[in-house]
């Protein structure tokens, strides 16, 4: 035989039924406002690196010192360039967008890849740089910020590969819209060593995507023009297709970005042209209570106090005032006899002051008492 709940239990199911759905309705429904402002953008990463610096990149140098053995996966003979300063940034991307999708700051950035060390050699320079680009009209572009040194893993140090995802977090790396994050390193020219500089393995194999390369001694900082007219064989700018600089970049806005990128990040909130502070006041004879105001704007602070209820619902008094800055007055504020006499039946009421100077309002708990 079935066994019935008691009508009141099904009640009270029912009710947390309802309940509950509504909690994770409202937790899906709610707006994102409270959500930080960061968005992503540049590679996403989806393949490995498997190609380098060294030997990937579009010049025509010499390979007269390269072994018959050292052809790039697609059989070409690997070209060879100076090794020297260099910064590469994503143009085109198969998949995603290579700039900036707004202006602030480049707060986090992934990089996949190592430095490959030679066999019989000294330790690779593995001390990078991240960069903000503006891209220039004629092709190129030109260094607006270089970040902090950071340092790229050695490959098979620690378990590093083409696969390693390292994460940096640059100082107030500004961007502007449309900017590229570009990566930037140093060469380590060693002589029939790293002939083209430390190999440093953080491009990848992707068709459809670009990446625009520029080489050149002490010619990649702040302020240099990295122009596509400026090319030779063995330096300068060169076009890179169909290869892909494993790099991601976070952009973060508004309150994520400090203000030195056009952000709030840290920065108080602005305060009000008028402080009113907690206080309890007396009600005199006459039914009137003067309330201590602080006016911090020039030439003064004009507007409106009135005294309500907590909610607002019924004004109690009300009076204008016309306020010299940087003092504290005292404003009188005729109440109500109805506030009167509930005051003195309750020996003391909370009300609400608000002062209002225009749209900006302040408000604060007043306690009323009859002195």
């Amino acid at each position: 035989m079935p066994v019935h709940a008691p009508a009141e239990t099904v009640r009270r199911i029912r009710w947390l039924l309802c309940a509950t759905l509504l909690v994770m309705l409202g937790a899906i429904l709610a707006p994102a406002s409270g959500r930080a402002a960061l968005t992503t953008f540049g590679s996403p990463l989806s393949v490995p690196a498997t190609l380098n610096t060294a030997t990937d990149l579009n010049y025509q140098g010499s390979n007269s010192d390269v072994a018959p053995s050292a052809q790039a996966p697609n059989g070409i003979e690997h070209t060879y360039h100076y090794g020297a300063d260099a910064a590469l940034w994503n143009v085109a991307l198969a998949s995603g967008s290579p700039s900036a999708p707004a202006s602030g700051q480049a707060v986090k950035v992934r990089l996949e890849g190592c430095a490959e060390a030679a066999p019989a050699g000294p330790s690779p320079l593995t001390q990078i740089h991240l960069q903000s680009l503006s891209p220039l009209p004629g092709g190129g572009a030109k260094v607006n910020l270089s970040s902090q040194p950071f340092e790229l893993p050695v490959c098979g140090q620690n378990g590093a590969s083409g696969s390693t995802v390292s994460t940096y977090e640059p100082i107030n790396l500004c961007v502007s819209q449309g900017d590229y994050v570009a990566f930037n390193e140093e060469g380590g020219f060693v002589e029939h060593v790293y002939q083209s500089g430390v190999p440093l393995q953080v491009l990848g194999s992707m068709k459809r995507s670009t990446l625009d390369s520029f080489i050149r001694n002490d010619g990649t900082g702040n302020g240099a023009s990295l122009s596509a007219l400026d090319t030779t064989p063995l330096d300068g700018f060169a076009a890179n297709e169909n290869e892909e600089l494993m790099l991601q970049a976070t952009l973060a806005t508004g309150p994520d970005a400090t203000p030195a990128c056009g952000g709030t990040k840290g920065v108080p909130p602005p305060l009000a042209p008028m402080r009113v502070s907690p206080q309890t006041d007396g009600v005199n004879h006459s039914g009137i209570v003067s309330v201590a105001v602080f006016c911090r704007v020039s030439p003064e602070c004009k507007g409106v106090a009135t005294l309500s209820t907590h909610a607002g619902l019924e004004t109690y008094g009300h009076t204008n005032f016309s306020l010299p800055p940087e003092r504290t007055m005292h404003l009188p504020i005729r109440i109500s006899s109805q506030l009167v006499k509930l005051i003195r039946g309750k020996h003391g009421v909370s009300t609400t002051l608000t002062v209002a100077l225009g749209s900006t309002k302040v408000s604060q708990l007043i306690t009323l008492k009859i002195f």
